[in-house]
């Protein structure tokens, strides 16, 4: 998986879902899970949307529409919660008379996408959405960074951080509108449309939900499908207004090498290195008592990486500090990090605090997040997850430790499109023996910390640098 969070960006959509984080990586390589231990399985691959769905006429997409909602009956949460499956309901009607109201082939696609994409948020699970991706995209991408470096910062600008070279001159930029409306508004518009988890609902979890919701719509803006049915973008493009001047973005199926808003003479952060290599480590050069390891996806071979760093713990007593970097991990299969993590339980790092730190965020998710407890428990937190050895650092989680998971993906008859769905829900509060207060994992006071885009843009990362400060 490549490295979405400091600047390499996939070639085409498919990997752009892949790459954020938060937006599931679903066991992509996968085709079985162990039951009760990882949190994801798929029997279908993740797929690319078929270039005939603009053919289909209203009575296919209704019958895929019915087929989604039978489907999605079969939730474990919806079985057990009449609301919820109420919801779903409305959501999937509410998408037939959108489909039964487009006028055109093309708009009645796109309302379908958005329909579907509505009736999967309605199940209030993460893992549960469309698992495919269009085939065209805006070659734009949006993404939202805090005004002040604060770790209570509450106010979040969006910037241009990633485009196509003919787009390259809106690199850095401020977006204020985007179809003419704030971006609050667009906000508003794009949540019923993207996978939260209901926890975010609870009273008390609503920064929480505005960093799910910002984390997600960075893929969100570069389906011109999805926009176009949410209204957020038109047959023209997608139209940006910054510094009071409007721009249009057409949607592309070309490929292309994206340029960065990182500024050409920036160095290069470790986080940055090696953007294709999904787990690797190094001990720094600057700091030779700390063991970096970069842990970017929860890979069944991941074994032998995880084997080789507790061989360099245990054989170099140089070594003080173990620094794993979970921001962009999105899942896959959790058996290899929780073998490392009862592995990590018989060094002494694990034995001291701080010796262990964990860089997480939002799209550290599903069996990151597993892995993520299970090293908290392996350095000995129990009940409040800081109460051990092991220190979280960077951004809160935004899916809780009990979560749905497990993904069952199925195709819909007529489209062809395939959805994921989730078929088993993890209580990994017990598993892991960890009860944060609100539910979700999350680094306290002065380990709390997300880089602006000014930080983004000189190519540093004020949440290693953060932690290497650490004594």
């Amino acid at each position: 998986m490549r490295h979405w969070y400091y600047g390499s960006m996939p070639n085409n959509m498919k990997d752009a879902r892949l790459a954020s984080g938060f937006l599931c990586l679903f066991c992509f390589t996968l085709a079985l899970t162990f039951p009760g231990v990882a949190s994801c399985a798929s029997p279908l691959a993740w797929s690319a949307y078929d270039d005939s769905l603009s053919s289909l006429d209203a009575h296919a997409w209704k019958s895929d529409l019915s087929s989604l909602e039978h489907e999605l009956l079969k939730h474990p949460k919806l079985r057990a919660d009449a609301a919820a499956a109420e919801r779903l309901h409305t959501a999937i009607s509410l998408a037939m008379s959108a489909v039964d109201g487009a006028d055109t082939p093309a708009s009645r696609r796109d309302a379908a996408i958005a329909g579907i994409a509505k009736a999967c948020a309605s199940v209030g699970d993460g893992h549960t959405r469309i698992n495919a991706s269009p085939s065209l995209r805006f070659p734009v991408a949006l993404r939202f960074y805090p005004v002040s470096s604060a770790y209570d910062a509450t106010d979040y600008e969006l910037r241009v951080y990633a485009s196509s070279p003919e787009f390259a001159f809106l690199l850095g930029k401020k977006v204020e509108k985007i179809q003419g409306l704030p971006v609050d508004a667009v906000l508003k518009a794009l949540e019923p449309a993207v996978s939260l988890e209901s926890a975010l609902d609870e009273p008390g979890a609503e920064a929480l939900k505005g960093l799910a919701l910002r984390t997600e719509s960075l893929s969100a803006c570069m389906d011109p499908f999805l926009m176009r049915g949410l209204g957020l973008a038109d047959k023209e493009g997608l139209h940006l207004t910054i510094d009071a001047s409007d721009y249009t973005v057409p949607e592309t199926s070309e490929s292309f090498a994206w340029s960065y808003a990182i500024a050409p003479d920036a160095s290069t952060a470790i986080a940055r290195r090696h953007p294709d290599t999904p787990i690797w480590y190094s001990i720094l050069d600057t700091s030779p008592d700390t063991l970096y390891l970069a842990f970017r996806s929860c890979r069944s071979d991941a074994g032998t990486v995880f084997d080789e760093v507790i061989r360099t713990l245990h054989d170099h007593a140089e070594i003080t500090r173990l620094i794993v970097d979970m921001r962009t991990n999105s899942g896959g299969d959790s058996r290899p990090g929780t073998r490392f993590a009862q592995q990590l339980s018989g060094t002494s790092l694990a034995k001291r605090r701080g010796g262990v730190v964990l860089l997480v965020g939002p799209y550290t998710f599903s069996s990151a997040l597993m892995n993520a407890a299970d090293i908290l428990k392996a350095c000995g937190a129990k009940g409040d997850p800081n109460s051990g050895n092991a220190v979280l650092a960077g951004e809160p989680l935004t899916e809780p430790l009990d979560h749905y998971g497990e993904v069952v993906r199925y195709k819909l008859p007529s489209s062809g499109l395939v959805v994921g769905r989730s078929s088993k829900f993890f209580r990994y509060s017990a598993t892991s023996g960890l009860s944060p207060k609100n539910g979700f994992l999350s680094p306290t006071g002065g380990w709390l910390r997300s880089p602006t885009f000014g930080e983004y843009e000189s190519g540093s990362d004020p949440v290693l640098d953060m932690v290497l400060s650490q004594h």
